[in-house]
């Protein structure tokens, strides 16, 4: 059995924020409103999301012999934002959040195994079929928001989650927290496409089809929908996180230097081989340079 303390020790000193633990066991209906999202067709061109969703309740099933999930939050809060009419979600201003965080990952499974050699776990940052943002909700991390991105108390929705499941037993599980949002609708007033619904004895959802952080990065098709309003985000979208109360309040947590928020600003007019390299080692990769071009020509003329 290993300490929840000294792992936590151990999430802090490779530079986590945040770490919580939680038992690998099943997630409730209550708790994992998937098969909700999906019937209702929110999903959009994300298919990959019908699969493996006894996986993502699960984790038991996706590492054999599971009994605790490891949940880490990196903040990232921006010192400042890009000033561009072509805007940028500030998640993709760094380093990729998935080579960063899966390298804290393995040094914090060194760490605790220097002292635990028994201690086996397997990280993950959002490239396998498990919930992110539930997992580090029942790890006592934060709270499902409306626009149901995680809520940390501290550092808002800005926060990568990244997770170790792991076959070791931890002394003591954290508790979920409780709901911080109360009656605070402003992310769901924010969204210009109104993609945040709510449906009567239902859960808060995010509609992909509406979404414009779905449709600038995730939609593949030649041309974006006709009635979408970007508000000028050519990758991503900030709106319902900007107005959220918490994240008013959050500390900066990340440094955007001079040059990068220059080549940031510049990409709208950059040509394919500068965007690639701008993009190589950042969020942006998800994208190519015909789907960049499309968001910023559709930017342009709406």
């Amino acid at each position: 059995m290993i300490p929840a303390s000294f792992i936590k020790e151990q999430a802090a000193a490779v530079g986590f924020d945040a770490c919580g633990v939680a038992e690998a066991a099943m997630l409730s209906k209550e708790e994992f409103m998937l098969e909700e999202w999906l019937d209702a067709g929110f999903n959009a061109g994300m298919d990959y999301m019908q699969r493996n969703v006894a996986m993502r309740q699960d984790p038991r099933l996706l590492v054999e012999g599971a009994r605790s999930v490891i949940s880490v939050l990196l903040a990232y809060k921006p010192d400042r934002r890009i000033e561009s009419a072509r805007k940028i979600a500030q998640y993709a201003y760094g380093e990729d959040y998935h080579e960063r965080l899966k390298r804290m990952l393995y040094q914090l499974i060194t760490r605790v195994s220097e002292h635990y050699p028994e201690f086996e776990a397997r990280p993950f940052v959002d490239t396998a079929p498990i919930s992110d943002r539930h997992w580090a909700a029942r790890a006592g991390l934060g709270w499902l928001g409306k626009n149901t991105l995680l809520v940390n108390p501290r550092f808002g929705s800005y926060c990568f989650i990244g997770e170790l499941v792991t076959t070791a037993v931890v002394d003591v599980y954290d508790t979920p927290l409780p709901d911080g949002c109360g009656d605070c609708s402003r992310c769901v007033d924010a969204c210009p496409n109104r993609a945040i619904v709510h449906r009567v004895g239902e859960s808060y959802h995010v509609d992909a089809r509406r979404c414009t952080s779905y449709n600038t990065i995730e939609n593949r098709d030649s041309e974006l929908p006709s009635q979408l309003d970007t508000r000028g985000y050519v990758f991503g979208c900030d709106i319902c996180q900007l107005a959220c109360p918490y994240n008013e309040q959050a500390p900066a947590s990340m440094p955007l230097g001079n040059d990068r928020k220059a080549e940031l600003e510049s990409l709208p007019d950059a040509d394919e081989t500068t965007f690639r390299h701008a993009i190589k080692h950042s969020a942006m990769n998800r994208i190519n340079y015909a789907q960049w071009r499309r968001n910023v020509d559709y930017s342009s003329e709406n």
